[in-house]
């Protein structure tokens, strides 16, 4: 089997990942206990599925409410939460490694090191929720052992209102990350 994931159009975001995830088989059930259980100590979340048609294709959302928000969240604070969590060995090593390529980026923009970089958006429980519930899924379903290719990732235009005031989009972290991938300005600002 090859996946392929198709970013060109709308972009991509963590809960688009896992609703893809559960459409391709992956226990929406048990995948809302692991995201709530996982962000717990980032904050409290509710995790929701619904099946909608988008352009008359049926696709599942993945709706991840944030209801409460520590201010930030340091990366090594970040790591040793994940650490302690009762995942399997492989989905904490992955889901590690993203917030690894995150903080990275994020050191370079802010031109501080690893152990000073104390993630806002990122750090917030929907986007803990985000990424080891996408792991979560991609494990489950076995996806580790697939053909996995990425079409261009289209990433919007304009400004956002962040903690570090307002910026362009994509912000300079994002642009770091996608630094040498196949990227282009979506339709939308």
């Amino acid at each position: 089997m090859t996946i392929i994931i198709d970013p060109q159009s709308s972009g991509i975001a963590g809960n688009m990942i896992i609703g893809a995830l559960v459409d391709l088989g992956a226990d929406a059930d048990e995948l809302k206990s692991i995201m709530e259980k996982s962000a717990k100590d980032f904050g409290k979340v509710e995790v929701s599925f619904e099946k909608k048609l988008k352009h008359g294709i049926s696709s599942t959302f993945c709706h991840v409410e944030m209801l409460d928000k520590k201010s930030h969240v340091h990366y090594n604070e970040l790591v040793d939460k994940i650490n302690a969590l009762n995942l399997d060995e492989s989905i904490k090593k992955t889901s590690l490694n993203i917030f690894k390529r995150i903080a990275i980026a994020e050191s370079k923009v802010h031109g501080k090191s690893l152990d000073e970089i104390h993630f806002h958006e990122v750090g917030a429980s929907d986007a803990v929720a985000d990424v080891i519930g996408s792991v979560w899924a991609y494990y489950s379903l076995n996806l580790d052992k697939q053909k996995i290719i990425g079409l261009p990732i289209s990433v919007g235009g304009g400004n956002v209102k962040t903690a570090h005031g307002l910026l362009p989009v994509p912000v300079p972290a994002v642009l770091e990350i996608l630094n040498g991938l196949n990227f282009k300005g979506g339709p939308v600002s």
